[in-house]
């Protein structure tokens, strides 16, 4: 590889990582292409317009902790378009909304006291105590200092310790709602990521909605649509460049390359890039997926309760994990007088329903927003679903000592880098910082190969 300015880059996946990773290094001067084999870009950081309406078909907000996203934003010119909300959160139990002000230094309001009941207090002793000891360490940028609970179950480390009532209530849907799956399914370290990033910081998003990101990374490189890479062209142990062919049909391409980052979902890696390292390999390995489904609606009319995102327990009878209305990111989604409310079903819920057809998926987005927000179906003036098979990457024990590996060892294969939610949360925040570490390693490796 070439230090500075003058390399060739190509990443694969127009998603945010790759994007970000791409703006990144043309920000260093290099020449960056990036090969995304659908339409357009942002991967699952898409936005929608039906009519005056913005409908954000996958990630729903940005959080405000998280500088990576915060500055990528500003430096891409996004500044003036970046909305923080006061909007209270919420749980929804047993008929009644409890709600909670995130960063709040009122404790009565910090948490949803309602929710977690009369042995509520005891069960934020405990969780409380585990988090602030760590709390620096619970950083959803920084997957590699998840070191304490790493290779320990979310479920096995609340069960000692916490009620029932907690875990279903609170636990779980706060699980779900951070990183898409379930406390049978994540690490206990991963739990208090969850907890910092649900009750210690706010949600925003953008005036023309979360595909404004990716859409202004986009323009800091050459993307071709359409173009779906192949493999990987090495020469002497070392990556020269990519090959790759029109997902609509034609003949294969080769890009010559400096450098290839390596932006696509875990389990689509290795047939891409084939052979890769012993730490590369055992994250790809040990990686896998949660789906989810989006159902975006448009209402005549203004939500009685908070912005949110307003938290579903299944226990309740929801199917859903989660719920938000617009203005929760910004007032523009919606024109004066309007709302839109997006609803999302993660985890196993998702998987039972990824056959289900759109109009039985807004029926039953509908009656969650009536019972919890008071909008009523007849007002409905529009509707979307979006299915993601491969929604988000599961948080498992050991994530945190495989992101470690992998930053240490890189991908084992001169020349390429690996990017992605999945090399460090399962967030768009994690999708940023991969992005910008991943150019980060690469710019060092060939300043140091001089």
């Amino acid at each position: 590889m070439v230090a500075g300015g003058g390399g060739r880059a190509v990443v694969i996946g127009g998603g945010v990582a790759g994007l970000s990773a791409a703006a990144e290094l043309s920000d260093y001067g290099w020449r960056v292409l990036v090969l995304e084999k659908e339409a357009e870009v942002g991967g699952r950081c898409r936005t929608a317009r039906s009519g005056d309406f913005l409908f954000d078909t996958g990630a729903q907000h940005f959080h405000d902790s998280f500088d990576d996203t915060l500055n990528a934003a500003i430096r891409n010119g996004l500044g003036d378009k970046f909305r923080l909300p006061r909007q209270t959160k919420g749980i929804f139990h047993e008929g009644s909304l409890s709600e909670f002000v995130p960063r709040d230094l009122n404790p009565a309001s910090l948490l949803p006291w309602k929710a977690m009941g009369r042995t509520g207090i005891l069960d934020a002793a405990f969780v409380g105590a585990s988090l602030l000891r760590g709390y620096n360490g619970y950083n959803l940028r920084f997957p590699f200092w998840w070191q304490k609970g790493d290779n320990r179950l979310a479920e096995d480390y609340l069960a000692k310790r916490t009620t029932r009532r907690y875990r279903q209530v609170v636990a779980e849907p706060v699980a779900l709602y951070a990183h898409g799956a379930g406390l049978y399914d994540i690490s206990e370290s991963a739990y208090l990521v969850a907890q910092r990033y649900t009750f210690g910081d706010r949600t925003g998003g953008f005036t023309e909605g979360m595909g404004s990101l990716p859409a202004a990374l986009a323009r800091k490189a050459e993307v071709v649509t359409g173009m779906e890479a192949t493999g990987i062209v090495r020469e002497g142990g070392s990556v020269v460049g990519v090959t790759a062919r029109p997902t609509e049909g034609g003949r294969s391409r080769k890009y010559k390359a400096d450098l290839v980052v390596c932006a696509v979902p875990a389990p689509l890696v290795a047939g891409v890039t084939g052979e890769l390292g012993p730490a590369a390999s055992r994250i790809v390995g040990e990686t896998s997926y949660a789906p989810a489904i989006v159902v975006n609606m448009a209402f005549d009319g203004q939500p009685q309760g908070p912005g949110g995102p307003v938290l579903l327990p299944s226990i309740d009878g929801f199917r859903a994990s989660w719920i938000c209305a617009g203005n929760s990111k910004a007032d523009e989604y919606a024109p004066a007088g309007t709302t839109v409310i997006s609803e999302v079903f993660a985890a196993q819920s998702a998987e039972s329903l990824l056959e289900t057809s759109d109009d039985v998926l807004i029926a039953m987005a509908q009656a969650d927003s009536a019972r919890v927000i008071g909008t009523d179906r007849a007002n409905c003036l529009a509707a979307r679903v979006d299915r993601h098979r491969m929604a988000r990457p599961v948080v498992s024990p050991g994530h945190a000592s495989r992101v470690q590996a992998l930053r240490v060892e890189g991908s084992g294969v001169e020349g390429l880098v690996l990017a992605g939610d999945w090399t460090m949360s399962p967030t768009v925040e994690g999708a940023v910082s991969s992005g910008r570490w991943a150019a980060s390693f690469a710019l060092a490796h060939a300043a140091a190969s001089q």
